[in-house]
């Protein structure tokens, strides 16, 4: 067995569900919804784990956003 690449770090990405602005920081609030602060709407937002964004960032490669 060989090993390719080392994760390092998970990031997830979603927009906001009215205006699209992307964010990265949520808190989990249980029962697969998370919560978010919109910054263009000023207000908490919440969406499903499903549509979350997961990136893997491995060890070595650029880490572009």
């Amino acid at each position: 067995m060989k090993i390719v690449d080392i994760a390092i770090k998970k990031t997830y990405r979603f927009n906001c569900p009215v205006c699209g602005s992307r964010s990265q920081e949520f808190v989990d609030i249980g029962g697969k919804v998370k919560k978010f602060f919109c910054p263009v709407c000023r207000e908490d937002r919440y969406i499903s784990w499903g549509e979350l964004k997961k990136r893997i960032i491995y060890e070595g490669a650029k880490d572009t956003q």
